[in-house]
């Protein structure tokens, strides 16, 4: 009689119900004495029954009541054994993801050092994406909320698993090019100096926006993208600001010791012979911020400012951020545009000061010229998307809301589909 009882259908009852049942009976009352069991499903179907007979016969509301009679125990068990694939069309977590960084609490700066060469760093979030960074990759998690985050990958090549769940939104920077994902699996790879871009997909689908014609780019499984920035011909194209004759100042007591003389051409071009023998960028790959920054001291602050190639006043600047050293970074950073005007490395170290300003306390005014002069240099730059961003709202935190209104309008205009955009569109609404 109760074997009958435990097999037979759930007739009357509609799919949601029945299948609560089911669970009910395979995994909570499967451990108790044949007639405690049969009682309780009796019991259950009587309840879900006059539930569904009631002001709101098929309501969830109707389903959970009856099923409260029977335990709240029982109830959490029953959807803690519900299957996983119906687990993610539940509402998200009302808290912000976490992650670890090979099993251990990332920095609060959310940097990620470069693994050694024969090593990776594995990014993993609580709701089960992961980012693999190769050995060499350096990059940074922005911003995470419950939906996803924000992961800036700086230079070099990870794997990325997005798990696909309701309302997911991940956005990954590479470069000036932004990838928005949902739930997919893709490689991911961009090299700063050569000006190189690549994405290679193994299931999904994204979009890729950036410096490319013809608006967003769809991706689907098993497609590749590779773009060379170098071989494209840029356009001219009128600054997003103002210009800006001079770099600005540091902001008062942000500077740390007195600012070298300028040299000559011919100092520029010739280094100290120790210089080519630092291999800081070497290190830097390798995650020895600390050495970079103690070869640095020991060698004299001063004489490595004005000695260094341009390779390792990057890299000196990038492990002293790290380092949370913002002094010797932000030195660094001024002796690289003063010593090496008109490339690459002087273009993005404009924007980087801006960015340690921005950070800083009272550094708001010169953040805002800094992201200027960027702009102004590298209209079409790496960083070009993140510091009309930074500046819009910079712009909007201290009250400026018709300056950062203008932003909003030219940012969602240049990148419709960037990290900024979720926050430019309120402000074009507020006009």
């Amino acid at each position: 009689m109760i074997a009958n009882m435990d097999e037979e259908r759930d007739e009357g009852l509609d799919p949601n119900a029945a299948a609560v049942v089911q669970v009910m009976r395979e995994r909570l009352l499967e451990p108790r004495p044949p007639a405690v069991r049969a009682e309780s499903l009796r019991r259950l179907r009587a309840r879900v029954a006059v539930a569904r007979t009631g002001a709101e016969p098929r309501s969830k509301r109707g389903l959970f009541l009856a099923l409260g009679a029977v335990g709240a125990a029982g109830v959490v068990a029953a959807v803690a054994l519900a299957p996983r694939a119906r687990l993610h069309d539940t509402a998200a977590s009302p808290s912000p993801l976490t992650y670890t960084i090979n099993g251990h609490a990332p920095s609060a700066s959310g940097y990620v050092l470069p693994a050694p060469a024969t090593a990776r760093r594995t990014l993993a979030f609580s709701d089960g994406t992961r980012i693999e960074m190769e050995a060499e990759a350096r990059g940074r998690v922005v911003e995470l909320s419950r939906q996803g985050g924000r992961i800036a990958l700086e230079d070099g090549r990870a794997h990325v698993d997005v798990v696909h769940r309701a309302g997911a939104k991940w956005l990954f920077e590479a470069g000036p090019f932004l990838i928005e994902v949902r739930g997919t699996a893709f490689s991911l790879a961009w090299n700063g100096r050569d000006a190189r871009f690549e994405l290679q997909m193994e299931r999904g689908v994204v979009s890729v926006t950036g410096p490319v014609s013809g608006g967003a780019i769809v991706l689907r499984d098993d497609q590749r993208l590779a773009i060379d920035l170098h071989d494209r011909v840029a356009g001219p194209r009128a600054a997003a600001s103002a210009p800006v004759t001079a770099d600005p100042a540091p902001s008062p007591g942000l500077a740390e010791g007195p600012v070298p003389a300028a040299l000559g051409h011919a100092d520029r071009a010739a280094p100290e012979p120790w210089g080519a023998r630092l291999q800081w960028s070497a290190r830097l790959k390798e995650g020895r911020a600390d050495l970079i920054v103690d070869d640095a001291r020991r060698i004299g602050i001063a004489k490595v400012l004005e000695r260094s190639s341009s390779e390792d006043l990057a890299a000196l600047a990038s492990a002293a951020r790290y380092q949370h050293q913002e002094s010797l970074a932000r030195r660094a950073l001024l002796a690289e545009r003063r010593r090496f005007p008109s490339t690459v490395r002087a273009n993005d170290a404009a924007f980087l000061l801006g960015r340690l300003e921005d950070e800083s306390k009272g550094g708001t005014d010169a953040a805002l010229r800094w992201y200027d002069r960027y702009l102004a240099e590298a209209p079409e730059g790496a960083y070009a998307s993140e510091a009309l961003g930074r500046k819009m709202m910079t712009l909007r935190r201290i009250g400026q809301q018709a300056e950062a209104s203008e932003i909003a309008a030219d940012y969602l205009r240049r990148f419709p589909t960037g990290a900024y955009a979720h926050a430019a569109r309120p402000l074009l609404r507020a006009r």
